[in-house]
């Protein structure tokens, strides 16, 4: 993660690779893919970071809740998954056998529900 002063920071309990590669259902003995799984966790933890306010503890400090945290698998899954798409455009077979090609959404209805109590909003 980054120390910048500008991107709040991630709380202690945040998920980690691990976490991720078993709410993804994969083993944590291929790693084949951790570079990327890392790097997509790495970013989907400060686009949240960027866009939400934390709870506070007062002893632990920023605290990640059970909600904030199911956002992150979210986001991270749709960012390693991206790979295969980088123009955001997937291709689908239609029912006469045509090649289809769909747009991905810009957003995951269930990552902005997910984070919505705890967005921060901002006022200029």
């Amino acid at each position: 993660m980054t120390t910048d002063p500008l991107i709040p920071a991630v709380p202690e309990n945040a998920p980690d690779l691990a976490a991720l590669k078993a709410w993804l259902g994969l083993d944590a003995a291929d790693t084949v893919d951790d570079v990327v799984l890392q790097e997509s966790l790495d970013s989907a933890l400060q686009a949240q970071a960027l866009s939400v306010g934390y709870p506070i503890d007062e002893e632990a400090g920023p605290v990640m809740t059970t909600d904030l945290r199911e956002a992150i698998f979210l986001r991270a899954q749709r960012l390693a998954a991206r790979r295969n798409s980088p123009e955001a455009v997937v291709g689908l077979t239609g029912s006469s056998g045509d090649f289809i090609g769909a747009r991905l959404p810009s957003g995951d209805p269930d990552v902005m529900r997910l984070e919505g109590p705890w967005l921060r909003i901002a006022i200029a």
